[in-house]
């Protein structure tokens, strides 16, 4: 597979459908990280998802995108402005990332990454629960090879958090 071929598109409102079934599908994955139950219409609850297409979620910087190799659908990243740690905005967030099996392990997700990360300048923060070492084992990797080991991990134990955040700013963000 070509990784050029990976492309990485704002989800547009008819896209909903679409993303909701894949976010199914992630949120099945994460079930046993998370200890989430599916519903009894043979779904798990996600919340935000109507929210990206709204002025608020527009203006707490929530963008939808869908992730395509040569035109086929390959996962999903949800990008928000909210912050773990408690950081001020602007900053953006990784608010829920995935890529479907077949694609795993073949560069998708890293180049997927990489798309998000040059295309908002600033201040980023991606987070992974402390029992998903999976996810923390990819995020490491993607984040220390896209800032050149240019950035600050926080291990969270609160309320709302328990888990990593992993802080830098995106290159492309970076003062001339």
């Amino acid at each position: 597979m070509n990784l050029q071929s990976v492309d990485l598109r704002v989800a547009r409102r008819d896209d909903a459908a679409t993303l909701e079934n894949m976010l199914n599908l992630y949120l099945h994955d994460l079930s046993p990280f998370t200890g989430a139950t599916i519903g009894r219409d043979g779904r798990f609850a996600y919340r935000y998802l109507g929210h990206y297409w709204t002025t608020e979620g527009e203006a707490e910087g929530r963008v939808p995108f869908l992730i395509t190799i040569v035109g086929e659908l390959g996962g999903f990243v949800l990008k928000s402005g909210h912050s773990h740690i408690g950081q001020p905005a602007p900053v953006s967030n990784v608010s829920e990332f995935f890529v479907l099996r077949g694609w795993r392990g073949q560069g998708v997700g890293r180049v997927a990454a990489r798309s998000l990360f040059d295309r908002f300048p600033g201040t980023w923060k991606v987070a992974q629960l402390r029992t998903n070492v999976p996810a923390r084992i990819f995020w490491l990797q993607v984040i220390d090879g896209y800032t050149g080991h240019w950035y600050t991990e926080h291990d969270l134990d609160t309320k709302r958090w328990d888990g990593f955040v992993q802080t830098f700013r995106s290159p492309a963000g970076l003062p001339a």
